[in-house]
């Protein structure tokens, strides 16, 4: 159908009729499946348009378009045109239509001068295809589509029609068919346009369904439900049919009611304030002092989602309430007799336990934990007792703790059952318990239970079996290559019984055996440090060659084995302290022992030291000042003509010893050393005529630093002074003979001022900036001795 005329019609307005129509048709992606909140855009099933000039056919739309109104084909035919869209309700039966919207387009109009008077009528559905000469009755005219304010031709034309397709829905019609047609007054002049298809989208939704999967505490509901609390969790399981392309539905919620089964007039209902998404399972405590022990009840559950339609009740879920805990079990076993009884059988023989339900007629189960196993069994019948069977995998000490379960979950107190497992485990007798690697051991397995005949052994995992003799005993032999081995053995009787496991743990010594003849390695001293002593190493492994050894985690040495595989060594420890000597030894093949440590103490000799001007771990003397240090050797050393002596980072010194093997050195500290603090240490060894040397005297004492004295009525570390303030500082001399002053101002280059006939000197200084400052201080002789350094903190004041 040519067009006979267009009006101009801003871009961007096409562009949003285009883009809309394209949605509402289905140019771009439909799902068909309903969305959650019921969006649907629904095609017509069928679409059949008639022809006043063709007055018995039926002609299908083939590209998506129909033509209403007069127009003209090719051929220059004159035709007069109504088409009819036909669509399938059924999916939408027992579902509200919130909303209905007719959607069409223009493609194409004759003559736009014209108005555009589209109708769009409801008409019976057509049995048979309708024609013009046998159309469906036009019931009513519903709409119209003419939309005078939108440009010609326009893409997108709609009207809201609600009440025609909820009416047909409510109706459980299976179709709708809609017409459109120009008005009576314009259809047969030469007023023509061909439309999209007509579309509908439709916000339907469908109720909630019932509710289900109901449980009562935790429990299913089922015809006989038990609850062992008067405060039950009610649940239930909401779904809705309205699923969205991601599986998400409705907002829904749920309203619980509960009442007496007897009662139902004493119905209590709780509505959830807030909703999920369906599919949810929602949860409702039933308040304290709702329920009675004892007390037969029943509840359902309602959905309602968020448009306000609700499902019907759910089947009613029914429970009893019983918070009465059964009583404590009885328990018995002939197997294992209660302490302090010893059991009639061992570790890895099931014994069998009985247990009663002690008056309580509604027990169903027991339950049962011990160290060697857990479980439960059903109790035989509601009220009944019960057998089970434990194995004990240890002798001694057992504990079992039992409780029963009544129908409705509920627990008793436990019982402690406590017995004791007698050991049947044999005994194992090792005959070369100091064997080497490599060497066999011949190992005796003896009974501790009657009747054995074998004996099921493992070394280091590896299983053997050994019949018994007559007398139950069986002998093995093992040959050990690792230094860690582990035995393992049950006896087994003729019946098939087993006794219990015993273990082995088999060492085998490689580490070599040490010994000395001059320190012992119990604790006590031995030959006193600067003497010569010998340490003897014997073999724990066979063909060594050589032993490796170190002191105190030195660097290792090698000695090598004698033909008997010993060695032996000579030391002079240095210090009288304690010292570890660590020896491992190596085969001729190469394989290396494990090691031996051997602690030792050297006793001391050290030399005494004495001085009154420098008195040990005390301060005294001071820079410039000589201190007399008298050395005196100890009550154990002899014939000592010399000592070696050195203070802290000086030179190590020698002074001869006088006859009474004394001897007296001076020292004088030339300054302070600030790195310690003023703590000297000085170490003194004697050596004797024999060429002996002792281990060392560590004597530590603090020189006086003679600091000078700082002080100033002006400026203090406590503020008061402000900036741009002068004042004086004050030094006074406390190291004698000092003839200046060194001083430093925060740190910068150092002054010097003359000590005063009074041992002081004064300096002045102007505030420059606020907060800390600090001035430092030392005073230095003639002679070059300076004292310790003094430290005065400053704090000055903004204003």
């Amino acid at each position: 159908m040519p067009v006979t005329r267009h009006r101009r019609v801003p871009r961007r307005l096409l562009a949003t009729g285009l883009a809309t129509l394209l949605t509402a048709t289905g140019a771009l992606a439909v799902t068909t499946q309903p969305a959650s909140a019921g969006l649907t855009f629904l095609r017509p099933t069928s679409v059949a348009v008639t022809d006043a000039e063709r007055p018995t056919g039926t002609f299908p739309s083939t590209d998506g378009t129909v033509p209403v109104g007069t127009w003209k084909d090719p051929d220059g035919g004159r035709h007069t045109s109504r088409a009819y869209f036909t669509y399938d309700l059924t999916r939408y039966h027992g579902q509200r239509i919130i909303s209905a919207r007719a959607i069409t387009g223009e493609q194409s109009v004759n003559n736009c001068d014209k108005p555009r008077q589209l109708e769009l009528w409801r008409t019976d559905t057509p049995v048979t295809p309708p024609t013009w000469k046998n159309s469906p009755t036009a019931r009513k005219k519903i709409a119209d589509l003419s939309l005078p304010e939108a440009p010609c031709p326009w893409s997108y034309l709609s009207k809201l029609i609600t009440e025609t397709v909820a009416t047909a829905v409510a109706g459980q019609q299976d179709s709708l068919t809609l017409m459109i047609r120009i008005g009576d007054a314009e259809e047969s002049f030469k007023h023509g346009r061909r439309i999209t298809n007509l579309g509908l989208s439709l916000e339907h939704n469908a109720a909630p369904d019932v509710p289900g999967k109901l449980s009562v505490g935790g429990v299913a509901c089922t015809d006989a439900t038990f609850v062992g609390t008067s405060t039950p969790e009610l649940q239930a399981e909401l779904t809705d049919p309205d699923v969205n392309e991601t599986g998400g539905g409705d907002h829904v919620t749920a309203t619980f009611a509960w009442w007496p089964v007897d009662r139902p007039a004493e119905r209590t209902e709780y509505t959830w304030p807030s909703s999920m998404h369906a599919p949810a399972r929602f949860r409702y405590v039933v308040p304290q002092g709702q329920l009675v022990d004892g007390g037969h009840y029943a509840f359902a559950v309602r959905s309602a989602d968020q448009y306000g339609d609700t499902s019907a009740w759910s089947p009613e879920c029914r429970f009893t309430v019983d918070t009465r805990k059964p009583a404590e079990p009885t328990v018995v076993s002939t197997d294992f007799p209660p302490y302090p009884q010893q059991s009639v059988i061992g570790p890895n023989v099931p014994g069998r336990f009985t247990v009663g339900a002690n008056g309580s007629d509604d027990v169903v189960r027991y339950q049962y934990w011990g160290y060697d196993g857990s479980g439960q069994v059903a109790a035989d019948g509601p009220g009944g007792g019960a057998t089970f069977t434990y194995t004990a995998k240890r002798p001694g000490p057992h504990r079992i703790e039992v409780y029963s379960v009544d129908r409705t979950g509920n627990l008793s107190v436990t019982v402690n059952y406590e017995f004791w497992v007698r050991d049947t485990a044999p005994r194992i007798t090792d005959g070369n318990p100091e064997g080497r690697l490599g060497q066999p051991r011949e190992i005796t397995f003896s009974p501790a239970m009657a009747d054995v005949t074998e004996y099921v052994w493992w070394f280091n995992g590896e299983e053997r079996t050994v019949a018994a003799n007559a007398d139950g005993v069986a002998t093995v032999t093992v040959t050990p290559t690792q230094i860690q081995n582990t035995l393992r053995v049950r006896s087994r009787t003729s019946g098939g019984v087993p006794s219990g496991d015993a273990e082995y743990n088999l060492y085998v010594r490689t580490s070599p055996f040490v010994s000395s003849p001059n320190w012992p390695d119990n604790g006590w001293p031995g030959t006193p440090a600067g003497t010569e002593g010998t340490f003897v190493f014997r073999p724990a492994m066979d063909d060594v060659v050589e032993y490796v050894y170190s002191f105190d985690y030195g660097d290792p040495q090698t000695v090598p084995a004698g033909p008997d595989g010993g060695a032996t060594i000579t030391y002079t420890p240095r210090d009288a302290s304690s010292h570890t000597l660590e020896v491992f030894s190596r085969t001729g093949a190469g394989t290396q022992s494990e090691s031996t440590y051997y602690s030792f103490h050297a006793a001391s000799v050290a030399p005494e030291v004495d001085s009154q001007v420098y008195p040990r771990n005390l301060t005294g003397g001071g820079p410039g000042i000589p201190g007399t240090f008298t050395f005196t050797p100890h009550a154990g050393t002899s014939g000592v003509t010399s000592y070696v002596y050195q203070f802290t980072d000086e030179p190590e010194r020698t002074v001869e010893a006088g006859a009474d093997g004394t001897a007296t050195v001076e020292w004088t500290p030339r300054s302070l050393d600030s790195g310690f603090g003023g703590w000297v240490q000085l170490q003194v060894r004697a050596r004797t005529a024999g060429g002996i040397v002792t281990d060392a005297q560590y004597y530590s004492f603090r020189v006086d630093p003679k600091s000078p004295l700082v002080t100033s009525d002006v400026f203090g570390p406590h503020g008061g002074a402000v900036v741009g303030q002068t004042g004086e500082f004050v030094f006074t001399s406390q190291l004698a003979g000092s003839t200046e002053f060194v001083y430093s101002i925060d740190g910068g280059p150092e002054r010097t001022v003359a000590v005063g006939a009074d041992g002081t000197a004064r300096v002045t200084w102007t505030a420059d900036s606020p907060y800390s400052h600090n001035i430092t201080v030392r005073s230095r002789t003639a002679a070059g001795v300076v004292s310790g350094q003094a430290y005065y903190g400053i704090w000055i004041d903004w204003s």
